[in-house]
């Protein structure tokens, strides 16, 4: 969990001594945050620089100012970080890079003698030189997302200042206060309660691989982020303020020694290890902070309130196109997740041994506790014997203490660690009992304050993470249990190859594996089995029959079957395929033992991938509508899990505004989502920020319900023709062009993206039939990932925008004006509608065409000026036209934080696109095993970090 010696450091620099000051630095690196950014003004003064784009709309500026915490921040850790390059680079590398972002700037205003100056310096750095200048700005993007995150928290922090309450609307209380208001939510506590009983949040992490940053890395940057919070008391005093920026220099150091890149390609454990950063730093303690606002929010006793949150992982679960996945690893990760919430839990209560030091004589104490303390004395004598020797009149320091040990006892048996295990829990509901028995004693005992405080809040913890932290799912093809069914019923052996790399004996030891998590770890531990590429109902109904051949009929019962839907025509027939499933009377059976409940789970990415961004979004709306009318009909409790990425093309943007998008009824309660690779840093890596995006969630989920809004009568005809026209604008380009896929590896880095040690998942799902090599794999057979982290790295991000223009053209043409008019009125009263083209637009404003005709330039094929004219006129057009709808003048003006944060970033960003674009040229020149490939590659790898790093956008 949180702490150590660095953090205790970091909190003792608030009382350090004075002391002398130490040598005057010589210059400071001046911060381009400095001064005003002003709109539509193009001279450049000192301290004060435009950084209007390049060949695309403007969009808001904002002001810039010293007064403006956020830029100070920001130039303060350009000086430090410039303090240490010098110290550990010299004074020239400090030179070039001020040299280079200041040609960069004049280059984003229109200047092409200086965007001519910045090409050739770039170009004929060499590879040490050019490395150290990547590097430079890969940290500097760094420490600005850190800036920025406390940024974040300040306003959130100010926010809550400026009233009683720290409601705003989009607060929970402010949800809750509006719903009352109007009637759509009861006032009472009772019913209040009653209510909420059905919430569940549940937060699925993914492996995906998206995240560009070593396990190493997040950790120091934690470091760093909680000395900018102590750094930022206004009560510092300058003593302490200068010992944090030593410690803060100290980091920066150990960051700049640091390797940015993975010496070797990632495993499943070790990707799960990394996941497991946030679980010890924000996640587990997160859990009483979101229970405590949702109780405040309803003003509801604490007791009333059960666990609202839930956590899913498929990190070392999912094995569809991952053959290193396998049931040995299934069961590592497992042991490694106990591992650390037994941790968690075991510091909790030490700390409340440590502190409910309440004295309650013998004669006092009611006869749970009593004999609760008898079975301390019988199970753990040596422990009982120091106990009442430290704590003779404090039972509950004794029990707490007693507890402790148990769970080290239990970890020891889970995990497999040598020490006792006799003593120890049997399930995590054990624990559960005894601290509902502690707390009716301390309520028994006039010490109700803290049954509901302290105790409660371990109590929540326990029953979001059990013995386990996550449920661990698994994920396969249907196709691999297609086959392995085949060969069940053709008496086929278990060394018989299903797929590739994949055995019949593989698949059937997936199943045993859930077995012995669930009999180990407890029931929530796993048990769903996600079936990608659900088609038809025997998808569903086949995992039964192997889940009876491998661990009988009663282990086969325990299975949760949850049927993906992520294509086009799984999507048109979503609705259909559960409806056979459901006819199926095996699986009807089935489905009653486990309560009437079905999962279905819809995937954002292949859908946007195969159809375009305006075409999945409304395939996906069809067929959440359609499966609800399907359990409603057949009386099945249905939750839908959204498989949602990190970009607007795979699901990416603002959930709580997608969540009120969802069609009336599809919600109840439930909100199941998937977050993935950079995600999740964003939303969990700083418990503030947590919280509120947990917060939102929670607000939107009964928001959703309570106060749904129905699909205008009118809408379908118009989203009909919108989905049509812009996906037969997407597929004209993408699949109809037999030139397109070339034009695409030549015009982004997805040759280097598909070498990258990002992730332990392949960049290609393999054809059963051959091996093939990435570079050449069709787009039909590329992930959705890459895909999307490609266009990215090259500034296009066209998944998620792609088709919106020709589509809105197509229907003012067909339909007229008044269907325009109508659009924009859509945009404002349905909340599908506004997400949909809220997330266009934010993907059309990181778009940068100035800079991806650098990338287009790459493309020297045939046809390849026309497919760039293409993707130019469409942004042309989609600007244009979501303009037009939601009457704005620019791109995110109804944005300006985030318009401003992308204008002072692209400058920067720019400088690593064109040494991507430059070292990509040489790269691509060069022959087969040439002696600078690595060093090229290496390169091209590090400004895949850095341009990731400044858009803070991936796959």
């Amino acid at each position: 969990m949180p702490g150590g010696r660095r953090d205790a450091e970091i909190g003792a620099a608030r009382a350090a001594p004075p002391r002398s000051p130490g040598p005057r630095r010589r210059r400071p690196w001046r911060s381009r945050y400095k001064g005003t950014v002003r709109r539509g003004s193009h001279r450049l003064r000192r301290g004060r620089t435009n950084v209007a784009a390049w060949d695309r709309p403007q969009p808001a500026g904002g002001h810039v100012t010293r007064s403006d915490p956020l830029a100070a921040e920001i130039g303060r850790l350009w000086r430090l970080l410039g303090d240490v390059v010098e110290e550990q680079a010299g004074p020239d590398l400090r030179r070039l890079v001020e040299r280079t972002r200041r040609r960069t700037v004049r280059a984003r205003a229109g200047d092409a003698v200086a965007r001519r100056a910045l090409e050739r310096e770039l170009d004929k750095l060499g590879a040490e030189r050019a490395e150290l200048v990547i590097r430079v700005f890969l940290l500097h993007f760094r420490l600005a997302n850190l800036a920025e995150e406390r940024h974040r928290v300040r306003v959130l922090e100010q926010r809550g200042r400026r009233s009683v309450d720290g409601a705003k609307d989009d607060t929970l209380a402010g949800v809750i206060r509006a719903l009352r208001a109007d009637g759509r939510f009861p006032a009472d506590p009772a019913s209040a309660a009653t209510a909420v009983r059905g919430l569940r949040i549940h937060p699925v992490l993914t492996a995906h691989p998206t995240e560009a940053r070593r396990r190493t890395a997040l950790m120091a940057l934690g470091r760093v982020a909680r000395i900018l919070e102590a750094r930022d008391d206004p009560r510092l005093p300058p003593a302490a303020a200068r010992t944090l920026d030593d410690r803060l220099r100290e980091e920066l150091v150990i960051l700049w020694r640091t390797a940015e890149a993975r010496s070797s390609v990632p495993s499943p454990l070790d990707e799960v290890r990394t996941a497991l950063v946030f679980f010890d730093a924000t996640l587990y303690s997160l859990v009483p902070a979101v229970q405590r606002t949702l109780q405040a929010a309803l003003g509801l006793d604490s007791a009333d309130l059960p666990a609202i949150l839930r956590w899913g992982s498929w990190i070392g679960g999912d094995r569809d196109g991952h053959p290193g996945v396998t049931a040995e690893v299934t069961e590592h990760a497992a042991r490694i997740a106990a591992d650390h919430v037994l941790r968690g839990h075991e510091a909790v209560a030490t700390r409340l041994m440590q502190t409910i030091a309440a004295v309650v004589p013998p004669d006092e104490l009611d006869r749970a506790l009593t004999a609760r303390l008898i079975d301390d004395a019988e199970t753990l004598p040596a422990l009982d014997s120091t106990l009442r020797r430290r704590f003779p009149d404090e039972p509950y320091r004794r029990r707490f203490g007693a507890i402790a040990e148990r769970l080290r006892r239990t970890r020891h048996h889970l995990t497999g660690d040598a020490g006792p295990t006799t003593g120890r829990y049997g399930a995590a509901k054990e624990l559960v009992a005894e601290l509902l028995e502690i707390q009716r004693s301390l309520v028994g005992a006039g010490l109700g304050r803290v049954a509901k405080g302290s105790v409660q809040d371990f109590r929540w913890q326990v029953e979001t993470f059990g013995f386990h932290l996550a449920e661990l799912e698994v994920r396969q093809h249907a196709e691999v249990h297609r086959a392995a069914i085949e060969a069940v019923r053709d008496g086929g052996a278990e060394d018989h190859e299903v797929a590739p790399d994949v055995t019949l004996a593989e698949v059937l030891d997936t199943f045993r594996a859930i077995a012995r998590i669930r009999s180990r770890f407890g029931p929530r531990a796993a048990g769903r089995v996600v079936v990608s590429f659900t088609e038809r109902s025997s998808d569903a109904t086949d995992v039964l029959e192997l889940a009876g051949r491998a661990i009988g009929a009663d282990g086969a019962a325990e299975i949760d079957v949850v049927p993906l839907f992520e294509s086009a025509v799984s999507l048109r027939a979503a609705g259909a395929v559960l409806e056979a499933i459901l006819a199926d009377a095996r699986y009807r059976t089935h489905l009653r033992g486990r309560g009437d409940r079905q999962e279905v789970m819809l995937g954002y990415s292949d859908s946007n991938k195969e159809s375009g961004f305006v075409a999945a979004n409304w395939l996906l709306y069809g067929a959440q509508a359609a499966l609800a009318r399907v359990a409603d009909a057949h009386g099945i409790e249905l939750t839908l899990f959204h498989g949602r990425g990190g970009t607007v093309g795979r699901g990416g943007g603002r959930l709580d505004r997608a969540i009120l998008g969802q069609p009336p009824g599809t919600v109840r309660g439930r909100l199941k989502v998937t977050e993935q690779g950079e995600v999740v840093a964003a939303r969990y890596g700083n418990p503030a920020i947590a919280l509120r995006h947990l917060e939102l969630l929670a607000g939107a989920v009964l928001a959703a319900d309570a106060a749904p809004v129905a699909l205008p009568a009118d809408a379908v005809g118009l989203m009909d023709r919108l989905a049509d026209a812009s996906s037969t604008a997407y597929r004209a380009l993408v699949y109809d062009d037999p030139g397109f896929a070339g034009f695409f590896r030549r015009v982004t880095p997805i040759d280097v993206l598909a070498a990258m040690r990002l992730g332990s998942r392949p960049a290609a799902r393999r054809a059963p039939e051959a091996e093939l090599d990435d570079a050449d794999v069709p787009i039909e057979r590329l992930r959705a990932i890459p895909w999307g982290f490609a266009w990215a790295q090259a500034r296009i991000e066209l998944p998620g925008w792609y088709g919106l223009g020709s589509a809105i053209e197509a229907v003012t043409r067909d339909v007229g004006a008044a269907a325009t008019a109508r659009l924009a009125e859509l945009y404002r009263t349905w909340p599908y509608f506004t997400a949909v083209l809220d997330h266009a637009e934010l993907a059309l404003a990181r778009s940068d065409l100035g800079v991806g005709r650098r990338y287009a330039a790459l493309a020297n094929g045939q046809g390849d000026d026309a497919r760039w004219a293409a993707i130019e006129a469409e942004h042309e057009r989609s600007v244009r036209g979501l303009l037009e709808l939601t009457g704005r003048s620019r791109l995110l003006e109804a944005s300006p934080t985030i318009a401003r944060q992308i204008e002072l970033r692209n400058p920067d960003v720019d400088t690593l696109s064109e040494l991507q674009v430059g070292r990509l040229v040489r790269l691509r020149a060069l022959a087969a095993n040439a002696a600078d490939q690595p060093e090229l590659e290496r390169l091209v790898r590090l400004t895949v970090s850095g341009v990731a790093a400044g858009l803070q956008v991936t796959g």
